[in-house]
């Protein structure tokens, strides 16, 4: 099967010809038609996970995915042949990628079936991104009328956040670069302000001069990110997905905060699926790579700046 992969921990990806995977007890062979980039891809690549959980190479790239199930390991019972399901198949070895034509897994991963409707590049956009959203807004815990400004909201997962505030009555202030505006406005967004402007923290002051009731920040750390959580009320909630939060930061002026960190659960996707369905969610791909360009495209797709997501077809 033809393969993005390494060779070694930070190594350049390349187009491989590798084995095709057989699966093992428990587990299920998808057929991938798609993948998608998210950026822990880079950081499984450089060996985030080196002694923490076994790794095999060539180390394929790649978390999420969407196919067809062509096979079946013995005691498999969520799963039939022909199934068409999408999820995060991040499992130990590392390096079983998703980068892919074929991609074995465990079938007690977050792996779900597909929503009737939606096609291999959307729900294999949807996974990491969409779940890390959705944990996000549950643990800010936000009620209908509460602010919540967004810095990064552009990207994969702001995208989604945007659009899962917004359905919950929540009143989004997205920050993200002034080219992104009319995007996130489509997604939902409330009020867009331009994070890039030196009157952004300005901007928002004006607007709620006692402060946002929450902050959910997908890209500042350090100075920068103390600087923005100073636009929350007292007594309001931080949230970071970079790790950011930490109690020496909340505790003058009474902000909760947590560090977002996702444990892929099947239940989040059968929440993404229930939204998608209703029409009240909206796969954002952006960008579609042929899994043959991957290696090419890499240095611009870790950029960053992306917006919403990157699919790879397979």
């Amino acid at each position: 099967m033809k393969a993005v992969a390494v060779s070694k921990f930070g190594g350049t990806p390349e187009l491989m010809e590798l084995p095709k995977p057989t699966p093992g007890a428990g587990e299920i062979l998808v057929h991938l038609g798609a993948a998608s980039v998210n950026p822990y891809d880079w950081k499984l690549m450089n060996g985030v996970l080196d002694g923490k959980m076994p790794h095999v190479f060539p180390l394929v790239l790649g978390v999420d995915g969407a196919g067809v199930v062509e096979a079946v390991g013995p005691g498999v019972t969520r799963f039939a042949v022909d199934d068409s399901v999408f999820g995060q198949f991040v499992h130990a070895p590392i390096g079983i990628g998703t980068y892919a034509e074929y991609a074995v897994a465990p079938e007690n991963l977050a792996i779900d079936q597909r929503p009737r409707g939606m096609y291999n590049d959307q729900a294999a956009a949807v996974p990491t991104a969409g779940m890390t959203a959705l944990v996000a807004l549950d643990q800010l815990g936000l009620s209908k009328g509460n602010s919540l400004l967004i810095v990064g909201a552009a990207g994969g997962v702001g995208s989604f956040a945007v659009q899962i505030g917004s359905n919950a009555g929540v009143v989004t202030l997205a920050g993200a670069r002034p080219e992104h505006r009319d995007f996130l406005h489509k997604l939902g967004a409330s009020l867009f302000l331009d994070s890039t402007a030196s009157s952004f923290h300005e901007d928002v002051r004006f607007g709620y001069p006692n402060g946002v009731d929450a902050l959910l920040d997908l890209a500042e750390t350090g100075a920068d990110f103390e600087r923005t959580t100073s636009l929350v009320r007292n007594g309001g909630i931080v949230a970071s997905t970079v790790g950011a939060v930490s109690d020496a930061l909340l505790a003058p002026r009474e902000l909760r905060g947590v560090n977002v960190n996702l444990t892929a659960k099947s239940e989040y996707l059968d929440r993404l699926s229930a939204m998608y369905s209703k029409g009240a969610l909206r796969v954002p791909v952006e960008q579609k790579i042929p899994l043959a360009n991957v290696p090419d495209a890499v240095p611009r797709i870790r950029g960053g700046g992306n917006r919403g997501k990157i699919a790879i077809t397979i």
